[in-house]
């Protein structure tokens, strides 16, 4: 018989491009100072819970911050290809105003635009509800930490809730805290999304 999965979903820490408002997809750009002491507090924020193992992106924004929550609840680290973010093509390295500037629309999901090399919205949400559909399936009754970027987290709500969240609906803060839940009858619920009370002491 299947058995629920909960997850808890968080975002990595600040990067200076992230200050910067500048467009990251693949590049695999380090933490900033202040991202350190986020990962720092999401993790003593989530060690109290108990969890069973932990996925995290390859790339190091997320992966730094998923070693400090491994590190601190003693849970196994495991990279998951498809937990990366979305591939936005000869764009990457732009500021939000300089895309904005060019593709108004260009986070609207289901816009699709001649960019050289984007991956579409609609290959993103698929990739992260396999992804976290698949590692669902490896954990029944565990409680599972997935850490990752803005945009595949939200293309993975947008793609549970049939829209009602992610992509185009909420924002995503550094290191913020989403949980959801796939029941045992394989429907998922949405228990809270983008929560940052650790960074507000």
């Amino acid at each position: 018989m299947n058995q629920p999965v909960q997850f808890t979903l968080v975002r990595h820490g600040e990067t200076i491009w992230n200050r910067e408002m500048r467009l990251q997809g693949s590049k695999d750009i380090p933490l900033s100072e202040a991202g350190l002491d986020q990962a720092e507090r999401v993790a003593a924020r989530l060690s109290g819970e108990t969890f069973h193992v932990l996925y995290s992106s390859r790339l190091q924004r997320a992966h730094k911050t998923g070693e400090r929550i491994a590190a601190v609840s003693g849970v196994p680290h495991h990279v998951h290809e498809d937990l990366r973010e979305r591939h936005y093509g000869e764009v990457e390295g732009f500021t939000r105003e300089q895309i904005l500037d060019r593709y108004p629309d260009f986070w609207t999901p289901g816009q699709t635009y001649e960019v050289a090399g984007v991956e579409s919205f609609e290959e993103l949400s698929a990739r992260a509800f396999n992804a976290v559909s698949h590692i669902a399936d490896q954990h029944p009754g565990e409680h599972v930490v997935l850490v990752s970027h803005g945009g595949t987290i939200n293309a993975f709500l947008h793609a549970i809730s049939g829209g009602q969240y992610g992509s185009g609906v909420n924002k995503l803060g550094n290191t913020s805290v989403t949980r959801v839940i796939r029941e045992a009858d394989g429907t998922w619920k949405i228990i809270d999304v983008g929560c940052t009370a650790h960074l507000e002491s």
